[in-house]
């Protein structure tokens, strides 16, 4: 039986593939779209979808999406929507996403475009780790004190999605939603509509955090932060310094400069 082949096996192919469209795009890069699927054609569509998608989005995913540069996307950031710490992972060694709608106050001065960047930044930046190339990422929503009218807007979710689910490279191994009031069932509901069908039978809705290793055996939910009953130590403070100096670096990696 031969064995599979792997993504760095199949660089070349994909190279070949999409020959003058890959120039000056780091191997790393390239190995993003092998990593989410190991098929040098189908990878190629996934690249030439996030190209074209880049260019309906200027001014939301592109290479002016920096902290160093936007003070209103270090203060979106700093709210604190959607973190992903260093560190924190599942069980499988994947990233885990922890989501807090409660903190997207759209009523402080915040558009959507605004929103739309701050969480492609966090999305593009889980990205750039192996682990997230190689066991998908885990998304973890607190969603009590959901308030729809003060924390969502439906052009967001259909922004979001469409290009985290439908254009980047990545793989949602499973979505969890904690103690969600009526409300958010209901938004939920209508936006879960623009959801493929396998990220729809991803998701799961807990009553407890604990039940992400009781009952599904995902993650420890005593490496959550505090708030959700674990020990976790985070500083969205020290995350953006260190980001910002990334940035400054020359050594910063993003999917912005493809």
């Amino acid at each position: 039986m031969s064995e599979s082949p792997t993504p760095e096996s199949l660089l070349p192919d994909l190279k070949a593939e999409l020959g003058a469209e890959c120039e000056g795009v780091s191997d790393e890069h390239l190995l993003m779209f092998l990593y989410w699927k190991a098929d040098a054609q189908r990878a190629a569509k996934r690249f030439r979808d996030l190209v074209e998608w880049k260019t309906t989005e200027k001014g939301i995913f592109d290479e002016t999406l920096r902290i160093s540069k936007d003070p209103e996307l270090e203060r979106l950031l700093m709210s604190e929507v959607i973190i992903a710490p260093q560190g924190l992972t599942t069980h499988e060694g994947g990233p885990l996403l922890i989501g807090r709608f409660r903190n997207n106050d759209m009523t402080d001065g915040r558009t959507v475009d605004g929103v739309c960047r701050m969480l492609f930044y966090t999305i593009d930046q889980v990205l750039q780790r192996p682990e997230t190339q190689k066991h998908g990422v885990t998304i973890v929503h607190d969603v009590r004190g959901f308030d729809k009218g003060k924390n969502a807007r439906f052009e967001i979710a259909k922004r979001l999605l469409k290009g985290f689910l439908g254009q980047f490279p990545i793989q949602v191994k499973g979505i969890y939603i904690c103690q969600a009031p009526l409300v958010f069932i209901g938004f939920f509901k209508v936006v879960s509509v623009f959801l493929p069908k396998k990220i729809r039978d991803r998701v799961r809705f807990i009553d407890d955090f604990t039940e992400l290793d009781t009952v599904h055996k995902v993650a420890d939910p005593d490496h959550l932060l505090p708030e959700m009953g674990g020990t976790l130590e985070w500083n969205v403070k020290d995350w953006i310094d260190e980001q910002k100096r990334l940035e400054e670096s020359g050594n910063f990696q993003s999917l912005t400069s493809l």
